[in-house]
This record gives C-alpha cells, sequence and structure tokens, in this order.
C-alpha cells in the first residue's frame, strides 16, 4: 500500500511541475511567463559542430554549440527557458598563418558573443554582441542553408546594428575591431 501511495504522490508531482513549463515550439512569439521554447521541429542539431570558410586569405571557424533548457530572466522578473544556439569564432590570416581572432575555448555561456534569433525558411538570422570594451557592438548576418549540398551554408546580409556611441573611444561604429567577415562566403561543415 505505501508502494502505491508514494507512486500516486510521485505521478501526481509530475504532473504539477510540467503544468507549470508549457512546452511550446521554438519559433513561438506570443507564449506565457515561464513557457519552456523547446526544439520541436529539431532545427539546432544541423548546424551543431564546425563550419569553416575562406574569403580575402582569411579561414573563418565558426563553431556552434546548442545549449538546451537555458533559463532567461527579464527585467520586470517574468522568465522563459530556450533552447539557445550559441556561436564562438576563430580567424586566421592564411598570408601570415597568425590568428587574428579566437575566442573558441569559450565555454560559459555568457561568453558566447553569436546567437541565433530567428528563421524565415532556409535563412537563419544570428546577431553577434561584442564587449563593453569594444563599445557593445552588434551587428546581423545571415546563414543561408544550400538545399543542394547540406554540408554548406552561405554567409550573407552582413550589417551593423546598435552600439554604445557614448563612452566609445571610437570615432565611427567601422573603426571598432570587428573580426568576422562583412561579405558574402560559403561555410562547410567539419
Amino acid at each position: 500500500m505505501k508502494n502505491i501511495l508514494k507512486t500516486l504522490c510521485l505521478f501526481l508531482f509530475t504532473i504539477n511541475i510540467s503544468c507549470k513549463a508549457q512546452i511550446i515550439p521554438l519559433n513561438s512569439v506570443d507564449y506565457p511567463d515561464g513557457a519552456y521554447l523547446k526544439d520541436l521541429d529539431n532545427i539546432l542539431p544541423f548546424w551543431e559542430g564546425t563550419w569553416k570558410g575562406t574569403v580575402n586569405n582569411k579561414e573563418y571557424t565558426i563553431q556552434f554549440v546548442k545549449f538546451t533548457q537555458h533559463q532567461t530572466t527579464f527585467s520586470d522578473g517574468s522568465f522563459e527557458y530556450e533552447d539557445l544556439l550559441m556561436g564562438k569564432f576563430k580567424v586566421m590570416d592564411l598570408s601570415t598563418n597568425q590568428i587574428l581572432y579566437n575566442d573558441l575555448n569559450t565555454t560559459i555561456f555568457n561568453d558566447y558573443k553569436i546567437q541565433l534569433n530567428g528563421k524565415l525558411g532556409t535563412e537563419y538570422f544570428f546577431m553577434f554582441f561584442d564587449t563593453q570594451s569594444n563599445c557593445n557592438n552588434t551587428f546581423k548576418f545571415s546563414l543561408v542553408k544550400d538545399n543542394t549540398n547540406p554540408n554548406q551554408v552561405l554567409y550573407t546580409n552582413f550589417s551593423f546594428d546598435e552600439y554604445d556611441s557614448w563612452d566609445c573611444q571610437y570615432q565611427n561604429q567601422e573603426d571598432i575591431p570587428m573580426f568576422l567577415p562583412q561579405t558574402n562566403l560559403t561555410l562547410t561543415k567539419q
């Protein structure tokens, strides 16, 4: 009898927890506080791993990592859980074999600078968020899946977004050191 009672209590406890966190598709725009935006369509695994491409004599290596059920709390106290795709990268000058930028050793969530922000068809929209030392510079770019070659994507649509001009030591946003390409290139999954 005790085992049946324990099992029933555990069952009711499990139902109570699952009812509190509503699971909804990752790309939803309207959802309740505390919801879990889950990768129900299995979009993120395609991106996970290392992608490489070369343009203007520079080799770009981007690594994407999936963070499952990451909690974000907003200034008004509301929160959500979300499966997130975050990126880190390395840039090498092929003419000198010099590494120009490398944050591939990043393991802490807040140190990742690239984040998937949405998608439309085969185009996926990403944001880059720089550090305070680089005026919190941000920019956008897209990665477009190649339906003829599932191991390649097109890096495209680079555009500057916002930056903190108030305390910025740089005269113009274009002067802030930024190492991702501003031109199109093909990335190949490694």
